[in-house]
């Protein structure tokens, strides 16, 4: 699964990356710490224009009866987008990027769970490919949001868990975001495949990130034990 993710980006450089320009005005911070329930910006087509929005981390089907259902929608299955009610609407229709500049993942052990930080040397953002969707309450509150889609891990990333993100190459984001594939779920359906073994790395970081309170560039340092 993915259940935190870092974006090192400002707005400027992901404009730059996407060709996108920002849904209203908006601004945000670099994140070290990103959790499920807060709003961060994601890629998405619009008419004939990419928009950079906020949207809230964790999919809120437009049938559900509370916004809470999002808390459980982090993340959605490649294997079973198109059969799942709460994701096939949005895999033909609704879909996005989420720009990342790394995740963390958590390998059992027998002293607990220890937290890696996962990232490609390669590139400075990660397109993890996603999904939208819009919720309206009954008093007309809007909500909009978004899941990440997880993949069978590499083996890189298979050190640790056995999912990760799906993760688009540059000349990948056109297709996945193009209307012009919502009838070809079968072109969709091969991006989503696991990020090539050796362009992804990890190493192992403090226990600080843990808490969701915590961020800050130095959740990301390498962990070191005192008597290192």
């Amino acid at each position: 699964m993915c259940g935190r993710y870092v974006l090192k980006s400002r707005l400027e450089e992901l404009k730059k990356t996407y060709h996108a320009i920002p849904g209203g005005m908006y601004q945000f911070e670099p994140n070290y710490n990103i959790a499920p329930s807060l709003y961060m910006p994601v890629v998405l087509q619009a008419e004939d224009r990419r928009i950079i929005a906020p949207y809230r981390w964790g999919l809120v089907p437009f049938w559900a009866e509370s916004s809470n259902t999002g808390y459980s929608m982090i993340n959605a299955r490649a294997e079973t987008l198109q059969s799942k009610r709460s994701f096939s609407k949005p895999f033909s229709s609704q879909r996005c990027i989420v720009p990342a500049s790394g995740f963390y993942e958590w390998k059992r052990s027998s002293s607990g769970k220890i937290p890696h930080y996962i990232y490609s040397p390669d590139y400075s953002t990660l397109s993890f490919a996603g999904l939208y969707e819009q919720w309206k309450s009954g008093e007309g509150e809007i909500t909009n949001s978004f899941t990440i889609i997880t993949t069978a891990a590499n083996k890189t990333v298979g050190e640790l868990h056995d999912r990760m993100p799906a993760i688009l190459l540059p000349d990948e984001t056109e297709t996945w975001l193009s209307p012009s594939n919502n009838s070809n779920p079968g072109i969709l359906q091969d991006l989503l495949r696991p990020w090539p073994d050796d362009a992804i790395t990890h190493y192992r970081v403090g226990t600080e990130v843990n808490n969701a309170r915590n961020s800050g560039p130095q959740l990301m340092e390498p962990y070191r034990d005192l008597f290192s």
